[in-house]
């Protein structure tokens, strides 16, 4: 018999393990904190299943998914045994708790092997994500790092997390810089649903602490939002801007955006198109130039100096007043004076 747990009782479980049977496809959209993908059906099966369902009948779509399945089930059910054998207490989901993850957990049970279906599946998740998000009470006051592109905001985190410093890192999550140059050499960036899950994960894991260190961003990273009750604190919490010299950003940018010592000059070229409005044509066709015949640091100047410097106006701010101003020549220097300042404030 299939054995059904809320999504409330499946967090709560010791050493929970989430099996997600759903395509490859769906679960890079968004899945549960730590889950696995052990898929019953390819992207491909996926799509031609739902197509049967929709022009044909249910039995024949559930035909068609028993004859896609049963040559699999052996390879899933051994992996599946493995984690039971390791004491994982293993929760199979699929979209909706429907038949996908019931027919595993019901296969499961009849070789005595203990696992949980989702009720709801993903579907209660995201809603308990979205509900969650929604009346959060967060407690710990933010730290948030002010500065100009290519400072090294995002390098000073990571050297703070490492010493056990509270941080967010909204980039790495988000998998996007926040910049019309944002996702050159990342690859896709996260999915709303996978961006909003990982960040209630991080400010549960907060609620402990008295604050953590962000760094500033518009309320949009890419192709995501910042979920509302962190940009709030964001913009309530203590301002402290990281500055360096404009030789020092230049080389920390180049190095930042080189993949192998090379550069992409395909995707700077769309990027810098794509702002071509904002520079003018004159402008537009002198970084070009620069790209064509490989004079970088002159192309990073000349952006950081006449586009972002000027867009977000961190060293001059009419409406900012900052709680500190570290220098960020040397990032090791910057990092333990920031942790120096978490004492006094």
């Amino acid at each position: 018999m299939c054995k059904v747990i809320s999504i409330q009782d499946s967090l709560k479980l010791p050493n929970r393990l989430f099996i997600d049977v759903r395509t490859p496809k769906e679960f890079a959209e968004g899945h549960l904190p730590g889950a696995l993908n052990i898929p019953i059906f390819s992207n491909d099966e996926r799509a031609t299943v739902g197509t049967l369902y929709k022009q044909v009948s249910v039995d024949a779509a559930k035909q068609l998914g028993v004859e896609i399945a049963s040559p699999k089930l052996p390879a899933i059910i051994k992996s599946l045994t493995t984690y039971a054998n390791q004491n994982y207490q293993i929760v199979i989901y699929c979209w909706r708790g429907g038949m996908r993850s019931k027919s595993i957990v019901n296969i499961l049970d009849m070789l005595d092997i203990a696992a949980f279906q989702l009720a709801g599946g993903y579907k209660s998740y995201r809603r308990h994500v979205l509900d969650h998000l929604e009346a959060f009470d967060l407690k710990p006051q933010a730290l948030v790092l002010y500065g100009a592109t290519g400072v090294g905001k995002t390098t000073i985190l990571n050297k703070l997390a490492l010493q056990g410093i509270p941080t967010i890192d909204l980039e790495k999550l988000a998998n996007h810089r926040g910049s019309v140059f944002g996702q050159i050499g990342l690859g896709n960036s996260t999915t709303m649903p996978l961006f909003e899950s990982q960040i209630l994960d991080h400010l549960e894991k907060l609620q402990t602490q008295p604050y953590f260190f962000v760094e500033c961003e518009s309320n949009r990273i890419g192709n995501v939002y910042i979920p509302k009750v962190l940009y709030q604190r964001m913009l309530s919490g203590k301002k402290i801007l990281i500055h360096a010299s404009v030789p020092t950003r230049v080389q920390r940018l180049i190095a930042e955006y080189s993949n192998n010592a090379s550069i992409d000059k395909a995707e700077i070229q769309r990027s810098i198109q794509a702002i071509s409005k904002n520079l003018g044509k004159k402008k537009t066709a002198f970084l070009l130039e620069c790209l064509t015949n490989n004079h970088i640091e002159k192309l990073v100047t000349t952006l950081l100096t006449d586009y972002y410097d000027l867009l977000y106006g961190f060293e001059n701010p009419k409406d900012i007043q900052y709680d500190a101003i570290i220098s960020a020549e040397n990032l090791d220097q910057a990092t333990a004076e920031l942790v120096a300042l978490v004492q006094k404030l």
